[in-house]
């Protein structure tokens, strides 16, 4: 079962790989959607969960459609359980 905290670094993960495909520091990243970078690092390391509204403004300055970071959100979140069943 996934919890919060692992939804939270899917996400993060996620984002930082797309950031980073992009070639974007996550300084540029928050000036797109007027945050700081420390959110940005945040977020990337999982410590913190995005708004809807935060959500929304990082997969348009990423490219992406908010439900395509969404399925790939997902797919990693699925990733991560795959990993703790191998593991147990």
């Amino acid at each position: 079962m996934n919890t919060v905290a692992d939804l939270a670094r899917a996400f993060g993960s996620v984002i930082a790989e797309e950031r980073r495909r992009k070639g974007m520091t996550q300084k540029s990243l928050a000036r797109r959607i007027g945050a700081s970078e420390l959110y940005i690092s945040f977020l990337e390391c999982g410590q913190r969960k995005p708004s809807l509204n935060s959500l929304i403004l990082i997969a348009g300055s990423l490219g992406l459609e908010p439900a395509e970071l969404t399925r790939r959100v997902c797919s990693e979140l699925e990733s991560f359980s795959g990993s703790r069943h191998a593991a147990a």
